[in-house]
């Protein structure tokens, strides 16, 4: 899972067929005309009675499984996802368990936010809305302020135990709940990661180089520059090399200004001392930005690494170019998967340690994504579809979600759950469709116990693992404080959130790319002070007066 903890996520950002109902033929469906909703959404009725029948209303089930008669109820869930087939077992699992047929219009990250928005403003939007493409601030528009996004505590009280014991988790409910008391999205609640996005180096480039790992910012740049020099990827070709990329979704190049004092994640907020504040005008951002603006003149920085999509990028890792890549695993470039050994890839170590270097500490061990899955008011009979989701998280259909389908990848054996190592045990065909991508949209939550445990016959090597390790003693001490922006404050905090979000983003590139000179006094004034004057004071005002590094 590709975790990433920012209370105000905004888009993390996400092919899929043509949008189309999920209307049947005279079936009771998940979609609701514009004529049939009810108006106001602020509270869900769900005082309704079983009948005699065990169903509630007629059509859902009160108890147990399915949840439906077949061919009586569907909806339909937007979110992003990087699948090549928009296959996923576990769907067809739920299928078949419940009875509810679900129709998934995915996108890819790149374009999902774009399309979203489309159908926001047209008002046909699906029934469930989910993935990285929500965030705080469009819960707090859609759902507070219009109630597109409607509350769903009372159909989890009702209906919901597993999602119940999950809010009851320390923590959980407090921050699932929104300024105006609801809430308003299925909890994904998870064991994560410390560190979010890293850099990997690669440890073959490097010796065939004769250099060591760097341990500051002058040696990694002698040896990104031994990696442009040389045939570093030992391929006959001198200038194919590309010394330094990142996930063109998750560029996080900010993340390097912790070498320089100012560990930060890609809204610009940081933790100094610990204490959460916004490094986006500070003197060590600028620092950084002179830094990696001279690796790009330098030509050891991709190119295209603010214009490539994913795709581009894990082609050209696919094919040993890169010396170093930011990404969540190196798995994503490399096209290298996991084994039991270690990959050719070592996570580069914190920088500059002895001049204060840090990185900053993602999460404190586990993560609570409070934005990735809401029903809207165009679903009828949400009940059911909060009970479909309860259903996921159940313990099974969880380790389906997560590793692979009981009785297949995994196997109970006296209350412990094994699993297999499918190069053994599955063949091509099969091992492909329970491949982690093609189990579930990753983007959609799902759960495990916290303290969850499989036992393996042969584990994989854990890179995340063995970079935490390197990482831990250079984290700050805590994350980036969580939080919700007063209800008085929405309007005007989405209006300045996204224009210092664009322009910081913006100016970012800029800088590195050489098209603003960052050594230049006088343009980065000009950035600071047009960064203020989209409303930086006041959104550092409205996430708890956080103060402005300088």
């Amino acid at each position: 899972m590709k975790k990433k903890w920012i209370s105000i996520l905004l888009s993390a950002a996400i092919c899929g067929s043509m949008l189309a109902g999920c209307a049947g033929t005279g079936e009771e469906t998940g979609s609701a005309s514009s004529a049939e909703k009810s108006g106001d959404q602020a509270t869900a009725d769900v005082s309704v009675e079983t009948g005699t029948d065990g169903k509630v209303d007629g059509l859902m089930y009160a108890e147990g499984l399915p949840l439906v008669d077949p061919g009586t109820y569907s909806f339909s869930i937007f979110c992003d996802d990087s699948s090549s087939t928009g296959e996923f077992w576990m769907l067809d699992e739920f299928a078949k368990q419940t009875n509810v047929e679900v129709d998934l219009r995915y996108f890819p990250y790149e374009t999902a936010t774009e399309r979203l928005n489309l159908d926001l403003n047209s008002g046909d939007y699906a029934d469930v809305i989910g993935g990285w493409v929500l965030s705080d601030n469009m819960i707090l528009t859609y759902g507070v302020e219009q109630g597109v996004f409607i509350p769903l505590e009372d159909y989890f009280e009702q209906y919901c135990p597993n999602i119940s014991a999950i809010l009851d988790l320390p923590g959980v409910r407090e921050k699932m709940t929104a300024p105006d008391g609801h809430i308003y999205t299925i909890p994904y609640v998870c064991d994560d990661s410390i560190i979010s996005y890293t850099p990997y180096i690669n440890d073959e480039w490097l010796a065939n180089v004769g250099m060591e790992m760097p341990s500051t910012t002058e040696e990694l740049t002698a040896v990104l520059k031994a990696f442009k020099a040389q045939d570093a990827n030992g391929n006959g070709d001198r200038t194919d090399e590309i010394p330094l990329s990142a996930d063109p979704n998750n560029l996080h190049l900010e993340s390097y200004a912790g070498y320089f004092g100012m560990p930060m994640n890609n809204k610009g907020l940081a933790v100094v001392d610990g204490e959460t504040v916004y490094g986006g005008v500070s003197a060590q951002y600028r620092e950084f930005l002179k830094w990696f603006s001279s690796l790009y003149k330098d030509g050891l920085v991709d190119s295209e690494i603010f214009t490539q999509d994913s795709a581009t990028w894990a082609g050209k890792g696919n094919k040993d170019l890169y010396g170093m890549s930011g990404a969540w695993g190196s798995n994503e470039f490399s096209g290298i998967p996991q084994e039991v050994t270690k990959p050719k890839y070592s996570p580069l170590p914190v920088l500059n340690v002895e001049s204060g270097g840090q990185w900053l500490r993602a999460t404190m061990g586990n993560s609570v994504y409070r934005t990735q899955a809401v029903i809207t008011d165009n679903a009828k009979n949400p009940e059911i579809i909060c009970r479909w989701f309860d259903n996921a998280f159940s313990l099974e259909n969880g380790i389906g979600c997560n590793r692979g389908p009981v009785g297949l990848v995994v196997f109970e054996e006296g209350g412990e759950y094994r699993a297999v190592d499918t190069e053994k045990e599955l063949d091509e065909a099969t091992r492909e469709k329970v491949s982690w991508s093609n189990l579930w949209p990753q983007s959609l939550p799902k759960f495990l116990p916290p303290d969850f445990k499989f036992k393996e016959d042969n584990p994989l090597y854990d890179e995340k693992k063995a970079a935490e390790a390197v990482y831990e003693p250079n984290l700050t001490e805590v994350s980036v404080d969580s939080f919700w922006v007063a209800q008085d404050d929405v309007d005007r905090y989405t209006e300045v959130y996204n224009a210092v979000l664009d322009y910081y983003k913006q100016a970012q590139a800029l800088f590195i790319s050489g098209e603003q000179d960052v050594n230049d006094d006088a343009q980065w004034e000009k950035y600071v002070s047009e960064i203020k004057s989209l409303g930086l004071e006041d959104w550092a005002r409205m996430m708890g007066d956080v103060p402005i590094a300088q």
